[in-house]
């Protein structure tokens, strides 16, 4: 994935009138792995810009290339003995019970749906051994629909680049700021237990 993003970045410096497409493989490699960036209001931005089926084309092939890594690197993770608790824990053997019962489409689903994590599900798809063929399908179909979607909303609405950016920029701290909210919260609650726990023992 490095080589092919330095390859799109002199790509996107030699063609200008291309560039925002080139650019958008590396985008796409950081957007849908570790790192927080505004993704979808680049798709939108794109879409009055560009033809759609060459921004979903680009965009599903390096969501698929990056998904590879992400699957690869997961699964080397949860092999490791360090994981073992994560593993064995009572809310994921839950999780990993309910997403049996449909896991191509529940993996279809968060690809698509934007206010739902699709991170939960690369865990639980490589905990329950789920084929990558199958998985990456998924992410064919499901990622495919979200793409042509945000393009399409940037055909129907030629929204200003400014615009976008400011509103990718605050939905991005506002989720920061709930994530960061939600773990103080969980702490909160451990803290009780531990201590009521402590002085049972």
């Amino acid at each position: 994935m490095a080589g092919i993003s330095i390859l799109a970045l002199l790509a996107a410096s030699s063609w200008a009138g291309w560039s925002h497409l080139f650019y958008l493989v590396p985008y796409t490699f950081a957007g849908n792995s570790l790192a927080p960036l505004p993704y979808d209001g680049a798709l939108i931005y794109l879409g009055g810009r560009h033809p759609l089926w060459l921004i979903v084309s680009i965009g599903v092939a390096a969501t698929v290339l990056v998904e590879a890594w992400n699957m690869e690197l997961l699964s080397r993770l949860l092999r490791r003995d360090g994981t073992r608790g994560f593993r064995d824990h009572r809310a994921t053997q839950w999780s990993l019970r309910w997403y049996r019962k449909a896991p191509f489409w529940s993996l279809v689903v968060t690809c698509v749906l934007p206010i739902v994590p699709h991170y939960p599900m690369r865990f639980l798809a490589v905990l329950a051994g789920y084929p990558l063929w199958k998985y990456q399908l998924s992410v064919v179909l499901g990622r495919g629909a979200r793409y042509i979607l945000l393009c399409g909303l940037g055909v129907a609405l030629p929204i200003p680049g400014r615009w976008i950016a400011l509103f990718s920029i605050v939905v991005l701290v506002l989720g920061i700021r709930e994530g960061k909210r939600m773990n103080r919260a969980g702490l909160e609650r451990v803290g009780p237990c531990r201590a009521v726990a402590t002085e049972e023992a």
